[in-house]
């Protein structure tokens, strides 16, 4: 279904729902958005209905495990969020806020996921020059409870207390070979072309990855092993192996071609995670939306780009 937003003006929607749909789309539950907001559940299913009744379409499927949203949630939601990503800039710089955005952020994400967040970090320093970042790669966890990490991008939902959690969207999967070596014609996809190739996998203690282990079982032999993502996607474009890369990393990279899924892991769930005691703060709130806001925006155009 698709809802023109110009014609919301002539219907009964109030904006503070329309933000609120957009802080439900990011937990998979009423509870959580509600204490995200610091409203009762109750207060949140009843400003959905309103919202649901002056759209004149189901937004959100409710069920026992959670929240999901509906074909038009999404369509709304995805028309939204740069709308109001926008509309909270231009407040803030009408009111001469912008000045009083700065501190410190300290990142953590996963080394495969550096490339975005540095996007994510350049853009955002555009309008907030006085904010300044740390990003931690490791693969160690963080103690965010013990102001190791301010912001978190995890593709595991972690379960600790305290946290504040957002669903950012799924990361894809696929099985890629350097676009500079000939790919021989053939009927067979998958781990048919897969078992006369020879393959660039994770190692250390990323060695139990269960796409490292797909592939290395698919593959005719292992050329090489290596403990970083950025590592592993640069031995595959020089044409040592075909490698499982994240397709929300290379959609535009003209050296790399797309053989086909990862069957063990066609796809992960990416979660932005914050501690309650610092969610709050204006530059970690912010950043955190607009971290958001890009990561979503990439996992959209790789999803749309997936051509085997």
């Amino acid at each position: 279904m698709q809802i023109r937003l110009a014609s919301l003006q002539n219907q009964q929607v109030n904006w503070d729902d329309l933000r609120l749909l957009i802080v439900v789309a990011g937990h998979p539950s009423l509870l959580e958005a509600g204490r995200v907001l610091g409203i009762a559940t109750t207060t949140v299913s009843r400003r959905l209905a309103a919202l649901e009744a002056g759209v004149g379409a189901q937004l959100v499927h409710r069920t026992h495990v959670g929240t999901v949203l509906t074909v038009a949630g999404k369509a709304l939601v995805a028309a939204l969020e740069p709308l109001a990503l926008e509309l909270e800039a231009a407040l803030r710089q009408s009111a001469g806020a912008d000045s009083q955005i700065e501190g410190a952020i300290k990142v953590s994400v996963a080394e495969g996921l550096v490339p975005l967040t540095l996007e994510a970090i350049q853009s955002f320093r555009t309008a907030h020059p006085g904010v300044v970042f740390e990003l931690d790669a490791s693969h160690r966890s963080l103690d965010m409870g013990k102001n190791e990490a301010d912001v978190a991008v995890r593709m595991l939902r972690p379960k600790s207390d305290g946290l504040v959690v957002r669903r950012i969207g799924p990361v894809h999967f696929g099985v890629y070979m350097s676009s500079q070596l000939p790919l021989a014609r053939s009927a067979q996809r998958g781990a048919g072309l897969l078992a006369r190739m020879e393959g660039v996998v994770l190692g250390g203690e990323l060695a139990g990855l269960k796409e490292t282990v797909w592939l290395s079982a698919c593959v005719r032999a292992v050329a090489l092993q290596t403990e970083t993502l950025g590592s592993l996607i640069d031995a595959v474009r020089r044409g040592i192996g075909v490698g499982v890369i994240p397709d929300e990393l290379v959609q535009a990279d003209s050296r790399l071609r797309r053989l086909c899924d990862c069957e063990a892991v066609p796809q992960k769930t990416l979660w932005l995670v914050m501690h309650q005691r610092t969610a709050k703060l204006p530059r970690i709130r912010l950043f955190a939306d607009h971290m958001t806001a890009h990561l979503r925006a990439a996992s959209a155009g790789a999803g749309a780009a997936v051509t085997p």
